[in-house]
């Protein structure tokens, strides 16, 4: 189950973490430029913990073509797929040692290579449907309207997100943010 928030409710309960409610010196810009910040690192540690909660999924269908562009959110595959009919049968991501052995070959694909941004196939499929499972980038809140909405994944994660920011809010301010540090981890270990 999701813990969405609009942004600007979560600008409003950060500013009031922080006792910031009616300073100005830290812009509303800046504030969603913090949330965004936390937010991914938030992100980022339910994905180091094993967290599958923001993964997605991509279709690629075979052409032939040396190779396929990556989605454009990825930061992390987690599997990569053929799809025949309802089966879908694993590929093994490709050994630099086993290389020599497949390139060059065609027919369905067994491995799957990932460089720069781009997948290759080995055998290089001419056909045929594959999926791509994946962890993607957190989006950046700063070009979020107010009203979009931002997924916390937790009570802790929503935690972590408010205290976090109220601390660089507090810090930037040359205010003590002790109680927001300490706030913060336990979020975390929490999140973790």
């Amino acid at each position: 189950m999701s813990r969405r928030f609009s942004l600007s409710t979560l600008r409003t309960r950060c500013k009031r973490r922080a006792d910031k409610e009616n300073d100005s010196h830290i812009s509303d810009a800046e504030w969603a430029a913090l949330i965004s910040e936390q937010y991914g690192e938030l992100a980022q540690i339910i994905v180091d913990g094993g967290g599958r909660y923001f993964e997605t999924e991509s279709t690629i269908t075979a052409t032939g073509a040396a190779s396929y562009t990556e989605p454009s959110d990825i930061l992390h595959i987690i599997e990569i797929t053929r799809v025949d009919g309802s089966y879908r049968r694993r590929l093994d991501e490709l050994m630099m040692q086993q290389r020599a052995v497949v390139i060059g070959l065609t027919g369905d694909a067994v491995f799957w290579e990932f460089s720069d941004d781009q997948i290759f196939f080995y055998p290089n499929p001419s056909s045929g449907s594959y999926k791509v499972l994946y962890i993607p980038q957190p989006p950046d809140l700063s070009s979020y309207a107010d009203a979009d909405l931002v997924d916390l994944a937790c009570p802790a994660g929503e935690r972590f997100l408010i205290w976090s920011v109220a601390r660089t809010a507090k810090d930037k301010s040359e205010s003590n943010y002790a109680l927001c540090e300490r706030e913060t981890e336990k979020a975390r270990e929490a999140l973790q």
